[in-house]
């Protein structure tokens, strides 16, 4: 079966769908494809052998996995064989970006503006029975939804309300920790002014669950670091090479990447974040001029603070026993080899003090988490601001030295530019630096290859060779 592959009302290529494997047949516009489809970091219509699996994994990526509670149930109630073939059901519809699926023989009669969901209604009774384990569905159900095409583990399902779309997400196991999480993140990101999506805690029949409206409208599109890290390599230990996305990013012109970034995996180290992996770090992309906005603001941080841990394990746990995503294994090698000491100076941890109490307030009424584990947590969380303060703190301590080291050189470079022939005493005199720091600059500089001795030291001079 043919099927076209739209964005709006862009048709993008056409393609062929016969037992499960996708042929690429034609690109009609390249510049508005998917970043997951691009190659290399460029959008390309010129080998469409590699697009076929681009786009298999494209669509993939957009399906209710397998293992999400009552899932499999729903699919049976539907008479629905696959995840597959529910999010055809919708084609393909998602409320993250503006691309759909339409078969060849629709494309006269399917038009974006009467089926997205940004814009028109949808069913809710598949997300219901997914959140909630509600009334089974029937083969009459309207089938109809976002939620066909939102993926990941955790029982979620979208909703509208007020004219705002919202992503509901529900808890695991017995105390239920995720919606608690997000929301913590999302005070965190507050006081310290990282852009983030606001996470609202609520209850319902004893469980706990959380909202955060959509990120994206019409205008915009978001795009997983997956898809803009394509085509590149991951490290030996099979992480993401960080200075390889930034490159990309770089590349990209996608604005204000590293320092944004930074700070998105210093609330990490903070609140203990073992799941930051590449499809919850983001990037936002205008979907008409095709202008990249930056990296979208901080989600997704549910499996976080200890997650499945005893009160006395939280206490027992260090940052190198923490495990850390997607650049290093764990949160201590993360911090201690990726370049914080570039927002070290631009972040205010102080900003987080009463934020114990603040936690200590939201946890105190919540029933499903033991007393002993809320003391447990609070007490961590303070601790690990703590260690974040010193480490930022030794970072910039650091990188002033290194920056008043580098200004001294230049200092001594700039004065034997003037008067190669001056001895230590006279440069000692006009740049206000210590004989000791002079000899130390002309070692680093003759190390560069900047300057050369020529004659003794008494009576010679330095020969500047840039």
């Amino acid at each position: 079966m043919e099927y076209l592959l739209y964005k709006k009302n862009i048709p993008l290529l056409k393609y062929k769908e016969e037992k499960g494997y996708i042929e690429v047949q034609k690109v009609f516009n390249k510049e508005h494809l998917p970043v997951a489809l691009f190659i290399n970091g460029k959008a390309s219509d010129e080998n469409l052998y590699a697009l076929n699996e681009k786009m298999e994994r494209f669509l993939n990526n957009r399906l209710i996995p397998s293992t999400r509670p009552n899932f499999k149930e729903a699919l049976k109630e539907l008479g629905i064989d696959s995840n597959y073939e529910l999010a055809k059901k919708s084609f393909f519809l998602s409320l993250t970006d503006q691309y759909w699926i339409c078969p060849l023989e629709l494309k006269d009669k399917l038009f974006w503006e009467d089926i997205n969901f940004f814009a028109n209604e949808y069913n809710s009774d598949i997300g219901i029975r997914l959140v909630n384990n509600s009334e089974s569905l029937n083969k009459n159900s309207n089938s109809t939804s976002p939620d066909n095409a939102t993926n990941g583990e955790l029982a979620k399902r979208w909703h509208r309300e007020g004219g705002v779309n919202y992503l509901e997400k529900a808890g695991t196991g017995s105390e239920q920790l995720e919606p608690v999480n997000e929301v913590l993140a999302s005070e965190i990101c507050r006081r310290l002014g990282i852009p983030y999506v606001p996470y609202f805690f609520k209850e319902r029949a004893g469980k706990y669950f959380c909202d955060c409206p959509d990120m994206v409208d019409q205008t915009c599109e978001l795009v997983p670091m997956d898809a803009v890290y394509e085509d590149l390599h991951l490290t030996e230990e099979n992480f993401y090479d960080y200075q390889q996305l930034i490159n990309r990013c770089s590349q990209m012109n996608i604005p204000n990447v590293e320092e944004d970034l930074l700070k998105v995996l210093l609330l990490d180290f903070i609140i203990a974040n073992v799941d930051r992996h590449s499809y919850n770090i983001s990037f936002i992309r205008n979907s008409n001029t095709l202008q990249w906005k930056g990296l979208a603001p901080v989600y997704d941080s549910g499996k976080t603070m200890f997650l499945d841990e005893m009160d006395f394990e939280i206490a027992m746990t260090s940052s190198g026993q923490i495990k850390a995503k997607p650049f290093f294994n764990t949160q201590a090698e993360q911090i201690s080899k990726l370049p914080f000491y570039k927002i070290a100076s631009s972040v205010n941890l102080d900003k987080l003090e009463g934020i114990d109490q603040w936690y200590a307030d939201f946890l105190k009424p919540l029933k499903r988490i033991p007393q002993e584990k809320k003391s447990a947590l609070v007490e961590k969380l303070s601790q690990r601001i703590q260690e974040a303060k010193e480490i930022l703190q030794s970072l910039a301590s650091s990188q002033k030295v290194k920056n008043k080291k580098a200004s001294s050189v230049q200092l001594v470079f700039e004065a034997l530019k003037r008067n190669p022939g001056q001895t230590k005493e006279e440069l000692s005199n006009s740049t206000g630096l210590s004989r000791a720091t002079i000899t130390r600059a002309y070692a680093l500089l003759e190390k560069k290859e900047k300057i050369e001795r020529i004659g003794s030291n008494k009576t010679g001079w330095w020969k500047i060779l840039e």
